[in-house]
């Protein structure tokens, strides 16, 4: 394996284990909001990308889709999504959030960034300017890939 690859897989590691570190405080965060895990990021999702399919939702939440049916099936009732056809195609079901919904995923949404900004208050100046750095070209490069697709 070369240096790069080393580096690579040790990089790739050290981000799974703080993501799995930091879910424990974002499931208790969001169990008092009345939300799954699956339902908290089918909620940012939604609220970053009105008008996503149910099958959109399953990829972006990384489920099986008739996961992501029953997920969206319990937001509906609830009243934070609303199902409406597409106006290009009838046979396709488009997301949206309701007021309500909106509303609730603004609450998340701040109450995630209060969470990541306190795990990124750990960093001096430099680490954030580099953190924030490596994520533009990461999310650069998957734009990249979306389009190349």
């Amino acid at each position: 394996m070369s240096d790069r690859e080393e580096l690579l897989e040790e990089a790739c590691e050290a981000l799974v284990v703080f993501l799995r570190r930091s879910v424990p405080s974002l499931a208790g965060t969001v169990s008092h909001m009345g939300l799954t895990l699956h339902q908290f990021r089918a909620l940012v999702i939604l609220y970053a990308e009105d008008g996503c399919t149910t099958t959109d939702l399953a990829d972006a939440v990384g489920v099986h889709p008739s996961v992501a049916t029953g997920i969206v099936q319990r937001m509906v009732q609830r009243g934070i999504f609303d199902r409406h056809e597409d106006p290009d195609d009838r046979r396709i079901r488009r997301l949206s959030l309701t007021a309500e919904g909106r509303e609730l995923a603004q609450e998340v949404v701040g109450t995630a960034r209060v969470q990541r900004r306190a795990q990124l208050a750990a960093l001096d100046d430099e680490q954030l300017a580099q953190i924030r750095g490596a994520l533009e070209t990461m999310t650069a490069g998957l734009a990249a890939t979306r389009s190349a697709v």
